[in-house]
């Protein structure tokens, strides 16, 4: 009789272990069911979160309520989940261009308010934690999709002096909760690697310091060990793609300052992945990694942790580019030189903020065997020559429509003319660049130059570069995402 409940306990012991380290699975694998989708693109406005939060305000288990409002009146709105002893806050949006968060914490909440699979996981989660939501701190920096508020201010360097209502906001939900643990969600450069890798860093963590010499107290352990924790889940999906970002104190910083508050906090960044331009897969990943995080504080499985793995884990550093280029042979006094060409592709707003197009650059030249591209090609016996118009000269950019681009690809061209053009905008949706009739052009090859030149072997043109991308002659395949016009 013993050695049968031995068995019976055995085995339920070992059922809630594999279902506590199957849920990051379960999550991935079902995240398509909860997919807010009302927003689709990152760059979506401050009305269309209200709107989406709209949909959760009968819900029974998540309370929305005004928590203040912006410098220039937009609402922020506080999220109210579960009511369990341990107190946890999570925030996005402190800087208005770094949404992936704010979606995924719009899909969660579409998780919490359905009725499925998970509900016995949900109830189990909510009734040990309790957990403080602002998904948009910054709707003024969002409207304009940039970083800093309406007065240019950086809100994660108002910790101290609190001078904004913004800061004011998050301090104050700080005081009234006193979180055990808090989730400080951001977007960082998507051009940095997993040390010196050639890995894009997808993810990157922080145990932020709470002073200057960076010492490891048991609330930044904490954050530590929950890292860890987070970091082994999310390697089953990007092994090698996770960074640690600077734990350089900086003692204006709001995440710094929750450590020194007794909060063990978790800064998580969302990097980037190839052509993944809308950052649909990162926000998967977060969604994956704020439930796994509840859950691990909710049953407290993080202790178990040890805090080398987030010590392992290698720093950001900045080694990549959108496209490399190597090998180019550049001629110069009848002389030929090897060079490696580093390009990128940099998102620019339209004049309503709420669309981008790329603006090609040449970052770097020279030797860069120590970096990397999300696409690289080896131009070996390729010259590198300046870009050239195409002669004809159209009547309006729109007759653009009926002419055969790729044809004109083809024969090495990276600029079209045209006699006039209907918009505003400096960009044009075709994949090559738009010159007005009678404009002089710059095409000049050189760092810090818009990236248009043509590659040539053997006196053949093999690769045309329009505004930082590709047009292959070889294959023909096109890259080019868009082009930009010329006054």
């Amino acid at each position: 009789m013993r050695l049968l409940k031995y068995f019976i306990i055995s085995f339920l012991i070992q059922g809630v272990v594999v279902a506590q380290d199957n849920i990051s699975q379960r999550l991935y694998e079902t995240y398509s069911n909860y997919k807010i989708s009302e927003i689709e693109n990152k760059r979506f406005s401050h009305s269309e979160l209200m709107s989406v939060l709209e949909k959760f305000q009968n819900s029974d288990l998540i309370e929305i309520t005004n928590a203040g409002y912006s410098l220039e009146g937009r609402e922020i709105k506080l999220i109210k989940i579960g009511n369990g002893k341990t107190n946890v806050m999570a925030w996005s949006q402190m800087h208005g261009d770094e949404s992936t968060a704010t979606m995924a914490l719009l899909d969660f909440l579409k998780f919490m308010d359905a009725k499925d699979e998970f509900d016995n996981f949900k109830n189990d989660l909510f009734n040990k934690i309790t957990l403080y939501i602002i998904p948009m701190l910054n709707p003024d920096g969002t409207e304009k999709f940039r970083r800093r508020n309406e007065l240019d201010i950086d809100i994660n360097r108002d910790a101290l002096r609190l001078q904004f209502p913004e800061s004011k906001i998050l301090k104050k939900i700080q005081e009234e909760t006193n979180p055990k643990f808090s989730f400080n969600l951001h977007d960082q450069s998507t051009r940095y690697t997993v040390g010196n890798s050639y890995k894009v860093a997808t993810i990157s963590f922080l145990a932020p310091a709470y002073n200057y010499e960076k010492d490891i107290n048991e609330v930044r352990e904490n954050a530590m060990k929950l890292i860890s924790q987070l970091t082994n889940n999310l390697n089953e999906y990007i092994p090698g793609h996770i960074a640690k970002y600077s734990d350089d104190f900086e003692p204006r910083a709001f995440g710094d300052n929750f450590v020194k508050w007794g909060s063990s906090l978790i800064l998580l960044e969302s990097g980037g992945w190839k052509n993944n331009y809308e950052k649909s897969f990162l926000r998967k990943l977060n969604y994956v990694a704020l439930i796994s995080g509840f859950e691990s504080i909710a049953n407290e499985s993080y202790k178990d942790e040890a805090i080398d793995t987030y010590q392992s884990i290698p720093e950001n550093q900045k080694r990549l580019f959108d496209l490399l280029l190597r090998n180019v042979t550049i001629e110069k006094n009848n002389q030929n030189y090897i060079v490696d060409i580093g390009i990128n592709q940099n998102e620019t707003s339209t004049s309503d903020k709420r669309n981008y197009y790329f603006r090609g650059k040449i970052e770097e030249i020279g030797d860069l065997s120590t970096y990397f591209g999300f696409d690289e090609i080896d131009c070996l016996g390729m010259i590198i020559d300046t870009a050239q118009i195409f002669p004809e000269t159209f009547k309006l950019s729109s007759n653009l429509d009926e002419t055969n681009i790729t044809k004109i690809l083809k024969e090495g061209f990276s600029f079209v003319q045209v006699d006039s053009i209907e918009h505003s905008e400096k960009f044009v949706k075709y994949p090559i660049n738009v010159v007005m009739s009678g404009a002089k052009l710059n095409n000049k090859i050189g760092l810090g130059k818009a990236a248009n030149f043509v590659l040539k072997k053997d006196g053949n043109v093999k690769l045309v570069c329009v505004n930082g991308f590709l047009f292959d002659i070889r294959s023909g395949k096109n890259y080019i995402q868009n082009g930009l016009i010329y006054r």
